[in-house]
């Protein structure tokens, strides 16, 4: 409406200033000047400063997926610019090829660690029309919906990394180069605290056992995968 108000009142205003057989066409065309003004005031006022609009926010909560292999939970970014610029690079899907990166234009991403399930928040604000006033004032600039911020909230586990691209290429050819050593490693410690478990136990039964053996090979695997992700940040890569 706002934009048909606009041109009608264009259109009178020129017809009661160039027209002189209408009677009283200097207070017409006052009158249609006062509408045109308040027209595109509020247009403008709706465009830039978001008169007539309020802010909706929606969240949606997704399980987040590994972003590199189905082995190895790792969150992973793209610096952009500077350190404190990244773009993260997440999976929804574990079977998903390739990886979606989040947004950068008015999106801010982060994460957080200690959660007990590997999720995705992604909270989003929009202007939409405040009434059905406005809405129908301003319903033919088809505005409503106009994102104002997203924010990107992953929220993982302790046992995730969160790597560069460059850190996560260069964590897979140091686990490969030494695949043979880490397993020979792993089973060490894992038959050393076995043993002394046992010893405090010797009644341990089997089932006990078998859930014991997973727990230190997990708890193995992470110590030594810590020790070459830390080897890995420390390097220029």
């Amino acid at each position: 409406m706002s934009i048909i108000l606009l041109i009608l009142a264009t259109i009178c205003f020129f017809c009661f200033t160039v027209l002189p057989m209408i009677k009283h066409r200097v207070i017409y065309a006052v009158i249609s000047l006062l509408v045109m003004l308040t027209c595109g005031s509020l247009i403008i006022l709706n465009d830039s400063f978001n008169f007539g609009m309020q802010v909706e926010t929606t969240k949606t909560t997704k399980s987040l997926a590994s972003s590199a292999s189905k082995d190895l939970d790792v969150l992973l970014y793209q610096p952009l610019g500077t350190k404190n610029e990244r773009v993260y690079l997440y999976k929804t899907d574990a079977d998903a090829k390739k990886p979606t990166a989040t947004k950068t234009t008015d999106s801010v991403a982060k994460y957080t660690t200690n959660a007990k399930k590997a999720t995705l928040v992604i909270t989003e604000e929009r202007y939409v029309y405040k009434n059905s006033w406005t809405k129908t004032f301003f319903g033919i600039l088809n505005n409503s919906g106009r994102l104002k911020k997203r924010t990107y909230n992953f929220q993982i586990p302790n046992g995730w990394y969160v790597l560069s691209t460059s850190q996560a290429k260069a964590l897979q050819k140091l686990i490969k180069q030494h695949k043979t050593q880490m397993q020979q490693d792993i089973a060490q410690v894992i038959q050393a605290e076995l043993a002394t478990e046992l010893q405090k136990n010797p009644t341990m039964s089997s089932s006990e056992r078998e859930s014991l053996v997973k727990k230190l090979q997990q708890k193995a695997t992470k110590e030594t995968l810590d020790k070459l992700v830390a080897k890995v940040k420390a390097s220029k890569s």
